[in-house]
């Protein structure tokens, strides 16, 4: 192995207990002050030649020239990592190495999982990183509008059918993208930027009341209003009495994070993980939009929301390897932010009969907001430094103003404009990683 080769990752890993092939990294070790030259000089004692089994490295770990004993390299030509190990059960089998210490060769004695594919001796199970990572995600919201209820139906009255409700309308996945950036602090430390965005949370239910009156059928001016209680006492010009309803949501989620993360490995070295604290952004944005055309006219009413959430958090992540080149884990953070929150609610009405005036209201304000996440993840490596990760995550946030907790159903001017809703937010992402 090139001493240009031992880069600061690979003392970083011998730092979390994943230790390299001894005879090909010791002198670049001690040539780059890692070791003293007093141990480079002895040779590194941590293991000899002759405890190395004949059949140590399986074909996954450097072909077959490193399953029949050869050398152990992987497939670009360097010599494998190693996971650390410790000592083993006391009696028959069990193993240390000659200085003690449980720096043996492998991490299978004594592990209860040993079985697994033949041991993990050879295998490259290591603490998981990334360099690089880019993907799509893709983001169920319909707990967004929970309890607005159906703002229309056909007909009048308390038994019409109902239609355009908001809550039942996203029922879907909708598509964004992630991206992530990882900095070696030290060896055992990170610094990671990470973005999602989601931007096309949404949809357009238009209704005419010629195509949904059955009694008798295509009859005109027949939808109504939950703001005039379904026309029930009296129509409200301008709303009731309808030949076409629109409704119209849209919404973007996005998440901005700077975190530091802090490796820990478990006694068992298929077990590792990273604490994490961290800076969190969360931009949440919605409009959504009510336009009527009715005997007596037009009417557009709307009601637009943003929070910017910001603020510090606290997680960490655990995986366990389950063979060489592939992963399970899980992640959780959360933490206690400011929500810098904005709304704007409007109405246009023509000048007609009893329909409402116009009306603009807005208002803004902070208020401390809390937001949860936790995801399960897989990774498994198909090239040497590419890797593909699947997951399912949520996040929940809360103290959000949303348009949801700001309709007023029975009036059009809402005497108050409140931040106490809360949203989550769930889904699955698929991504690359890639290690330089």
């Amino acid at each position: 192995m090139k001493c240009s080769r031992v880069s600061r990752r690979l003392v970083a890993r011998l730092t979390l207990g994943v230790a390299a092939v001894w005879p090909a990294v010791q002198p670049c070790l001690a040539q780059n002050g890692y070791m003293s030259p007093a141990v480079a000089q002895s040779g590194g004692q941590f293991h000899q030649a002759s405890q190395i089994p004949a059949h140590m490295a399986s074909p996954l770990a450097g072909g077959p020239t490193a399953a029949v004993g050869g050398e152990f390299v992987d497939v670009r030509g360097n010599s494998i990592v190693l996971p650390a190990s410790y000592c083993g059960p006391a009696g028959p089998g069990g193993y240390c190495p000659p200085m003690g210490g449980g720096m043996g060769m492998g991490g299978a004695y004594g592990d209860p999982m040993d079985i697994d594919f033949g041991g993990y001796s050879e295998d490259q199970i290591g603490p998981h990183y990334y360099d690089v990572t880019f993907g799509a995600v893709f983001i169920n919201a319909d707990s967004i509008l929970d309890g607005v209820g159906p703002l229309a139906s056909v007909t009048a009255g308390p038994a019409a059918p109902r239609i355009l409700d908001p809550s039942e309308s996203l029922d879907g996945y909708e598509a964004g993208w992630q991206i992530g950036f990882r900095y070696d602090l030290g060896p055992l430390s990170i610094l990671e930027a990470t973005y999602m965005g989601v931007y096309d949370i949404g949809f357009t239910n238009t209704v005419n009341s010629v195509d949904v009156t059955t009694n008798p059928p295509n009859q005109n001016f027949q939808l109504f209003t939950v703001f005039s209680n379904f026309g029930v006492p009296t129509p409200i010009d301008g709303l009731d009495d309808g030949a076409t309803y629109t409704l119209g949501y849209k919404s973007d989620l996005q998440s901005t994070e700077l975190s530091y993360r802090r490796y820990w490995v478990g006694n068992n070295p298929r077990i590792s993980g990273t604490y994490l604290l961290g800076f969190r952004y969360l931009r949440l944005t919605e409009d959504l939009n009510f336009d009527t055309v009715t005997l007596a006219g037009d009417s557009a009413l709307s009601w637009a929301s943003s929070n910017d959430v910001l603020g510090f958090q606290l997680g960490g992540d655990g995986w366990i390897g389950v063979r060489q080149g592939l992963r399970i884990g899980c992640e959780g953070k959360a933490g206690v932010y400011n929500n810098r929150w904005e709304f704007q609610g409007d109405g246009n009405f023509p000048a007609v009969g009893n329909a409402p005036a116009d009306y603009s209201v807005p208002a803004d304000g902070n208020k401390v907001a809390f937001i949860g996440e936790f995801g399960v993840n897989i990774v498994g490596d198909i090239l040497p430094s590419w890797s593909l990760k699947g997951g399912y995550n949520a996040i929940y946030i809360d103290n959000l103003a949303s348009v949801a907790g700001n309709i007023d159903t029975t009036n059009f001017l809402p005497a108050t404009i409140t931040a106490e809703s809360d949203a989550l937010y769930h889904g699955f992402s698929v991504s690359t990683e890639y290690v330089w």
